[in-house]
């Protein structure tokens, strides 16, 4: 499929195929496979259930999740019907936040139309990050098809990601046009430690411009509601009460109106491709380095607030980030290369328990101290989005590069960057 497809109107014309393919003791999945207007054949998986709500839960970009598919069997066994679609693996694309930004939301629109024909159910849609875009896309689309009957609900959104691109490091991140022409009743989950909770009040002005209602719940001590690595207390109990989380939320939204004819998209958006650096950048925020007073790993304080004299790089990191990990090794052979020079290396740990990080550390060799920023704030305050961001901050004080990825940190490149500091 060429990328041009993604921005096609197509008129509708759906056919629907059903294979069972697991049986639970309470429910069955199915394979389902939609022929939409276009002609493109969308296979999904279909949670039959008895009730009058049916909810399509569109994956993240990244693939379906085993914990999405948990819930999906947990709400069928509690009378919700499910439809779980990867947009991207049922086009057999690759899979890419990019991809999510592209995609027509007419596919969705026809998933939509397909599931009311086939059921008569009332309709939501949920999705978590970046899955966010194409169903807000494609409610959007079913309303310009002018459907005459209500039958969409809302949409559940688990820590939507709505943004152009991941921003400069320093910088607050833009909203996609849709996220002010989504005028429809919204549930938002969201994550209490992930980056992006930061901005939650930034996203929740965009939605309610465009006329939508939102409604937001914090989870408290969760990084990744969906993400099994994340075995917080917080995190499991979330998972555990998601089923009822979904089903109050349902009530709630059904008894939201809305009006049928979609929100005027303010301005057309244009792909600008990933915001993720690849090299150090000219660091563009208009914010000083801020202090820092936060204890390491084993319950030493460490504080700085003159950052004046050295060469500082100060590293936001997560365990559970496999980036993070890997540009590990390259800071320790940087540390050591620049161990002559006035250098310092601050290592900033995002919202993991002390046991978590003791424990990685006996696992992955660190030689510099690591800072426990427990509840994320410090991380928020620096502007913090993506994980590995890292700050270099010159010798007079002033932050002069950025990178909110990981790089080879001992390459010449880099530290030829870093001592030219000195000599400014």
């Amino acid at each position: 499929m060429t990328k041009n497809k993604f921005y096609c109107f197509f008129i509708l014309h759906i056919a629907l195929v059903t294979t069972p393919v697991y049986a639970g003791a309470n429910n069955t999945s199915q394979e389902h496979q939609i022929t939409a207007s276009d002609g493109t054949e969308l296979a999904l998986t279909r949670y039959p259930a008895k009730g009058e709500h049916l909810i399509i839960w569109i994956a993240p970009g990244y693939s379906v999740q085993e914990r999405s598919v948990q819930a999906a069997l947990q709400l069928a066994e509690n009378g919700i019907e499910i439809w779980e679609i990867d947009l991207a693996e049922a086009m057999f694309l690759p899979h890419s936040t990019e991809l999510m930004r592209e995609f027509s939301g007419e596919y969705v629109a026809d998933l939509i139309q397909a599931a009311y024909k086939a059921t008569g159910k009332k309709i939501l849609l949920t999705a978590q990050s970046y899955g966010a875009i194409p169903l807000l896309s494609g409610v959007r689309a079913w309303q310009a098809r002018q459907p005459g009957t209500p039958y969409v609900a809302g949409a559940i959104l688990f820590s939507p990601d709505l943004y152009t691109t991941v921003p400069s490091l320093g910088e607050e991140p833009e909203y996609l046009p849709i996220a002010s022409a989504a005028n429809i009743p919204i549930m938002i989950f969201q994550d209490g430690l992930r980056g992006n909770r930061w901005y939650v009040d930034k996203l929740i002005e965009t939605l309610v411009s465009g006329g939508s209602q939102p409604v937001l719940k914090i989870l408290p001590g969760v990084t990744g509601l969906f993400y099994s690595e994340d075995h917080a207390p917080a995190s499991l109990q979330a998972i555990a009460d998601l089923p009822r989380e979904i089903k109050a939320a349902v009530r709630l939204l059904e008894k939201m109106s809305y009006p049928l004819a979609p929100a005027p998209l303010k301005k057309q958006f244009q792909p600008v491709g990933s915001g993720i650096d690849i090299r150090l950048k000219p660091f563009k925020g208009k914010f000083p380095p801020y202090p820092i007073d936060l204890q390491d790993a084993f319950g030493t304080r460490f504080q700085r607030s003159d950052y004046k004299g050295r060469i500082t790089v100060i590293n936001f990191w997560a365990s559970w980030c496999p980036p993070c990990v890997e540009e590990i090794p390259s800071l320790n052979r940087l540390r050591d290369k620049l161990r002559n020079a006035p250098f310092e290396l601050i290592s900033v740990n995002y919202a993991e328990s002390p046991d978590t990080i003791l424990e990685f550390l006996k696992k992955v060799d660190v030689n510099f101290p690591v800072l426990l920023d427990e509840t994320g704030q410090v991380s928020a305050r620096w502007k913090v989005v993506a994980f590995p961001s890292t700050f270099i901050i010159g010798p007079d004080g002033r932050i002069h590069y950025g990178v909110n990825a990981a790089i080879h940190w001992d390459s010449p490149e880099v530290v030829s960057s870093l001592k030219s500091l000195v000599r400014q």
